[in-house]
């Protein structure tokens, strides 16, 4: 099962910037019957991994925008320390009710805006790049407490804040996640389970690899409103799972 999951969702993420905590966070706990904690830390080292090799593909085809990604890790790179903290520090009675609620909520909130924009860029909000790093922020927090929110609200935020192309986007974006998701996976690393991630991170290596090479030959939109239709889907039903227990 490790194995199918590694590689769907290592497709995912190469071929649509979105998938490593969106979909992981919810497979991890639907499928493998992690705990939340455990599925979020095990999530962001997973996609610390496969990133990797997405991001090197982007770059080597020159598709990443190193001034943009500068705006993005000046706000994000803190948020991310701030929401792994924050997680790390949730040992109340009852916590686990309330990360999977939350989670489940940034899981929908972020891939229904997503939906609700599009991969068609808002003219009249191009080159605002000043807004990239307080929104990074806020991105940065998600991903630390729940692993998700970097791959579709940030690609959200790059086509409605810059005037970059769609692969620019991806591969921007991918980096940007890479980051976040070694910075706060580090934080996580003792919540991890090493030996599902020794399943996961082969298939979902190749899987990222597959994806990467689609997403620069070929338009993505169709298998980016699935994914996002599926991630909705989740979350609900952890958002579910999160009310029933508090």
């Amino acid at each position: 099962m490790e194995v199918v999951i590694g590689l769907l969702i290592g497709f995912a993420i190469g071929a649509t910037g979105v998938g490593g905590g969106t979909l992981m966070v919810p497979a991890l706990i639907f499928l493998l019957g992690f705990q939340a904690r455990t599925a979020v830390a095990t999530a962001l080292l997973f996609s610390t991994c496969v990133k990797i090799l997405g991001s090197g593909v982007y770059f080597w085809h020159r598709k990443v925008d190193l001034r943009t990604l500068a705006y993005l890790l000046y706000g994000g790179l803190p948020g991310a320390i701030i929401g792994a903290l924050l997680l790390k520090r949730a040992h109340t009675r009852g916590a686990e009710a309330w990360i999977l609620f939350t989670v489940g909520l940034i899981v929908i909130v972020s891939a229904g805006l997503s939906l609700l924009h599009g991969v068609t860029a808002n003219t009249r909000w191009r080159s605002r790049t000043y807004l990239l790093s307080p929104l990074s922020f806020i991105l940065g927090i998600e991903t630390g407490f729940s692993s998700a929110g970097a791959g579709a609200l940030g690609t959200v935020m790059l086509f409605n804040l810059t005037a970059l192309s769609p692969a620019l986007v991806v591969g921007t974006n991918l980096v940007f996640g890479l980051i976040l998701s070694a910075t706060a996976g580090g934080i996580h690393a003792g919540s991890c389970d090493f030996k599902a991630l020794a399943q996961l991170v082969p298939s979902g290596l190749v899987g990222v690899y597959i994806g990467s090479r689609v997403s620069l030959g070929l338009s993505v939109n169709v298998l980016r409103k699935a994914v996002l239709y599926c991630t909705i889907l989740l979350g609900a039903l952890l958002l579910g799972k999160g009310i029933a227990a508090i």
